[in-house]
C-alpha cells in the first residue's frame, strides 16, 4: 500500500507541476517583406516589333521577336531600370506561349490583368 500511495503522490506531482507551469510564449520577429515590384502580370507589345532576348541586356541572344499586339505573363523585373536608345525602362522577364526571355519594358503596355491586355491588344489591331 505504501508503495502505491507513494506512486500515486509522485504522479500526482508530476501533473500539478507540469499542469502550473506555463509555456513561454517565443515570438519570432520577421524582417518587413519588401513591397512586391509588380503589381501587374501581363503585358502588351506595343512596338512593331519586340525582340525577346535571353538575358536582360541589349545584346543578349535574340530569342525571338513578337508583333504588335503579342501578349506577354511577366514573371519578374530587373531592380533598377537602363536607358537604351532614348528609352529608359526595366527588363522584364516574360512568358510567351511557354517560352520564357527578357523584354525591355519601354516597349510594353503593362496591365494588371489578362482580361486588360487582350481588350488592349485588340486596340492595337
Amino acid at each position: 500500500m505504501g508503495r502505491a500511495l507513494f506512486f500515486l503522490v509522485f504522479s500526482l506531482g508530476l501533473l500539478g507541476g507540469s499542469c502550473g507551469r506555463k509555456e513561454s510564449e517565443e515570438r519570432i520577429q520577421l524582417p518587413p517583406t519588401p513591397v512586391l515590384s509588380i503589381r501587374s502580370n501581363w503585358a502588351v507589345v506595343r512596338s512593331p516589333f519586340l525582340r525577346i532576348r535571353d538575358e536582360p541586356f541589349e545584346k543578349a541572344k535574340v530569342l525571338v521577336h513578337l508583333r504588335r499586339g503579342s501578349i506577354l505573363e511577366i514573371l519578374s523585373r530587373t531592380e533598377k531600370k537602363e536607358t537604351l536608345d532614348t528609352e529608359t525602362s526595366y527588363w522584364y522577364q516574360v512568358n510567351y506561349e511557354g517560352l520564357r526571355g527578357w523584354a525591355f519594358g519601354a516597349y510594353l503596355e503593362i496591365l494588371d490583368t489578362k482580361t486588360r491586355a487582350e481588350a488592349f491588344a485588340r486596340t492595337l489591331q
